[in-house]
Formats: C-alpha cells, sequence, structure tokens
C-alpha cells in the first residue's frame, strides 16, 4: 500500500492566479470539485531553489533511493506542481519568464466534500467568503502549501493550498473586484434623499 507523505512549505509574497478558495469547481466539468489557486513566482524569487529543495524532499521522503528516477517520471508526464508559465503566457496575464505552482485541496465527488483552504486578510484575521475576500487574480499573496508525492494513480509531486493570505495589491489580471476605497462615503447624500 502506497501513502502520500508531505512538506510543509510557507510561500510568501506570490502572485495569485485563478483564485477558486471558497467553493470547489471541477476542472471542465469533470473529476473531483478542488479548491485552489496558481501561485506565481519567478527564478530570482528568493525562495525559488526551496521550493526546488521542498520538492525533492517530498520525492525523496516518499521514494527514497527511487526519487531521482520517479522524479524523472513525474516530469516527463507533466506531474510536477511547480511548471513553466512560459507554457501559459500566450493565453494568461503574468507568466512570461515565470513559473507557477498549481495548488489544489483535497478534492471531493460534491462540492460539499472538497476541502477548502483558510484564507486570511493582510491583518491575519479570518475571511470567510467569497465576497470579502481580499484576494483577487494579480494581487500578491503569503500561501502555506504542502508538497507531496504520491503515485497512487499516477506518479507526481503535487502541492495541497493549506491556507493563502493577501499581500499586497498587484496589477489584475482580467478585472480586478471594486474596493469599498473605489467609492466616495455618500452616506449624507443618501440621508438628505439626493440620492
Amino acid at each position: 500500500m502506497t501513502t502520500q507523505t508531505q512538506t510543509r512549505f510557507r510561500l510568501n509574497n506570490v502572485r495569485c492566479d485563478w483564485p477558486n478558495l471558497f467553493k470547489g469547481e471541477q476542472y471542465q466539468g469533470k473529476g473531483n470539485f478542488r479548491c485552489g489557486a496558481a501561485l506565481i513566482l519567478g527564478k530570482d524569487h528568493p525562495q525559488f531553489k526551496d521550493v526546488e529543495a521542498a520538492i525533492v524532499e517530498a520525492a525523496t521522503v516518499k521514494w527514497k533511493k527511487d526519487a531521482q528516477t520517479n522524479l524523472k517520471i513525474a516530469k516527463a508526464k507533466d506531474n510536477i506542481c511547480m511548471r513553466d508559465g512560459d507554457i501559459k503566457a500566450a493565453k494568461s496575464d503574468g507568466y512570461a519568464d515565470m513559473f507557477y505552482i498549481s495548488a489544489n485541496c483535497k478534492g471531493g465527488e460534491t462540492e460539499a466534500e472538497c476541502d477548502k483552504p483558510k484564507v486570511y486578510a493582510a491583518d491575519r484575521s479570518v475571511v470567510e467568503t467569497q465576497a470579502k475576500s481580499p484576494i483577487y487574480r494579480g494581487c500578491y499573496v503569503n500561501a502555506v502549501v504542502e508538497f507531496y508525492a504520491d503515485d497512487r494513480f499516477d506518479t507526481g509531486v503535487f502541492a495541497k493550498l493549506v491556507g493563502i493570505q493577501f499581500a499586497k495589491d498587484g496589477d489584475a489580471f482580467g478585472s480586478a473586484p471594486a474596493r469599498a476605497d473605489d467609492f466616495e462615503d455618500v452616506s449624507a447624500g443618501a440621508e438628505s434623499g439626493l440620492f
């Protein structure tokens, strides 16, 4: 019987894309419902080498002396969670000359069975709903991920998104959600009946 092994890692100040954090969705309408995000970083990111090392560590803990062989197999099958962003750059903003980590939570057969990451605002307060989330496509986040090697279905090293925190604004990919400071306080005018 095979088991998963995990290497927990906090990744700081990376761009976030496709944050699906509160409601599990199927990929192209098929498979398990999942939550997750793409975490984008460059080779010049101070933790880039640490991420590479964490992936190797997860493989080594799982496969011991066969780690390098299984990493080659996983890479050939595109089953390593950190990928070259140039492959997505033609269709998506922010990926050129970058790498991205595809980090997902444990999926379920229904949306209700899908694990969801803990979501935090910059002040570390818990965010409970999408409507109150400051995280959008293109913002910067800190993320806690667990890298794990697995061969139950196919040989690979994957990343589980455990938690994510809004770190700072960035140029939005597509359209960013409206924020309170995009508007003026018109409460006095509303009370006077002008609006």
